[in-house]
């Protein structure tokens, strides 16, 4: 445990510069670990894992604006993201791999972006730890002609008059601790760089981020059919501060639903579900189906043009790539020979 100690005392001093907070985020954020912390990648053994998550941010919430005959034109701006995660544990390579694929709209920008990493996952007597790395190529897009300046004179929006892009490279680095009922991670994202429009502009400036996550697993003793999962992410630039804090319940591995709340944002309800979890066909049982929809709590809830509330789908489906251990063999009892598989 010291050298554990030690790892995350070196990774939070080598992360302290750190500037404002761009990540897309989720509130059905369990299932996205692997998108801020790679050492969370592959934490479901043997298994080839696919995630899906839909987020529509402050539905209705719309842009209104004056030109220069007086018109008033409204258009909807509200930030809209696509996350898809595929992750596997390799026994080859004595951890996992991982691909994150993020399509992210906020306001005029278009943003791409894709990790691919590994975690190395080293075995300790009280669980594992998952060491992470990923690089990642982010690219970010605007049309300047959709932007608006309140007066003349933005010595920015001048030079944005059509659309504009870029591609950037970055590296994120996270570290993962489960042990059987309870998990804590801590990672970094865009450790190295950040990219830029329009020449020396800092109008696309992206920024590191620092996340600390953990999660706990309680079976009620009264009822084993029931757990109750409480679990909580905190997001910070060390200049401002995000957190999330998430309980849900899950009756027999089966249904689950909860409540989420991210300060000064949203409050959610959650539920979801793994339909086929019994089923004798194992292709289905790794289906699981989630449903979040958050009440908007901070001033974009309760102006004109308010927003109805964020709205998030998810899917996953994961299958086993390993056939099980089956022993079996001739002769000697003192010698069992395993099929190879």
């Amino acid at each position: 445990m010291k050298k554990i100690g030690a790892l995350l005392l070196l990774f939070v001093v080598c992360t302290m510069s750190v500037f404002a907070q761009d990540d897309a985020q989720f509130t059905l954020f369990p299932w996205t670990t692997m998108y801020y912390n790679p050492g969370a990648m592959g934490e479901q053994s043997n298994t080839l894992c696919f995630t899906g998550v839909y987020r529509q941010q402050y539905l209705g919430w719309q842009d209104v604006y004056q030109d220069e005959n007086g018109n008033i034109t409204k258009e909807k701006t509200a930030p809209r993201e696509f996350l898809f995660n595929i992750e596997s544990y390799l026994r080859k390579l004595k951890g996992s791999l991982g691909l994150s694929i993020l399509s992210d709209r906020v306001g005029f920008y278009n943003n791409i972006g894709i990790r691919f990493g590994y975690a190395y996952k080293l075995k300790i007597p009280t669980g594992h730890l998952g060491i992470g790395l990923q690089v990642s190529f982010y690219n970010q897009a605007v049309d300047g002609s959709k932007l608006h300046a309140l007066q003349t004179g933005d010595a920015v929006l001048d030079k944005l008059k059509g659309e504009e892009s870029v591609m950037d490279f970055d590296v994120n680095f996270g570290l993962f601790y489960k042990a059987d009922r309870w998990n804590v991670g801590i990672s970094g994202t865009q450790l190295i760089t950040k990219a830029r429009l329009s020449g020396d502009n800092s109008v696309l400036n992206r920024s590191r981020q620092l996340y600390l996550h953990g999660g706990y697993t309680w079976i009620l003793p009264w009822n084993p059919s029931w757990t109750l999962e409480p679990s909580a992410l905190l997001k910070t630039d060390l200049k401002t501060v995000q957190f999330e804090l998430m309980v849900l319940t899950r009756y027999n591995g089966v249904f689950w639903g909860g409540l989420s709340y991210r300060i000064n944002d949203a409050a959610s309800i959650l539920f979801g579900a793994r339909p086929f979890y019994n089923n004798s066909n194992n292709y289905l049982k790794g289906i699981d189906l989630g449903l979040a929809y958050g009440f908007t709590t901070n001033k974009l809830g309760y102006q004109q043009n308010r927003s109805y509330g964020d709205l998030e789908v998810m899917i996953r489906y994961c299958f086993d790539i390993y056939k099980e251990e089956v022993f079996s063999g001739y002769g000697s009892t003192r010698n069992i020979y395993k099929n190879e598989y």
